[in-house]
């Protein structure tokens, strides 16, 4: 998976570089049926000083689609987590709408209930 990971107006801060990477391996996991050359992640984290907020920005692309996250907090690991969170769940419905899950039918719910002279009944 290709990476592309931005802080603007961001000092030396490890932690944040730190959690980004974490994230984004862990995404490299579950992405990793796809081909390596077909799958983008770019990542832009910037701090906003006089409010005190941290903002994020990610944008995944997959074969045939693309997924974007964005999120604004004042704790800039709650932010990073929530927005990472947001992509996998739309990574997870892209997934499932390929796998045509869409299209499996479920079983009813008269199917699943207990025939009126069940066993209950004697």
């Amino acid at each position: 998976m290709k990476r592309t990971i931005e802080l603007k107006h961001i000092g030396p801060k490890e932690h944040v570089r730190h959690l980004l990477e974490e994230l984004s391996d862990r995404l490299a996991e579950k992405l990793a049926h796809f081909p390596d050359e077909s799958v983008s992640l770019h990542a832009v984290f910037d701090e906003n000083g006089n409010h005190q907020l941290y903002r994020i920005a990610l944008t995944c692309h997959v074969p045939g689609h693309t997924v974007a996250a964005h999120e604004e907090q004042r704790a800039a690991g709650a932010a990073i987590r929530e927005a990472f969170a947001e992509l996998e769940r739309q990574l997870e419905k892209q997934k499932a709408f390929l796998r045509r899950e869409h299209l499996r039918q479920r079983p009813s719910r008269t199917a699943q209930r207990e025939p009126e002279g069940g066993l209950g009944q004697l």
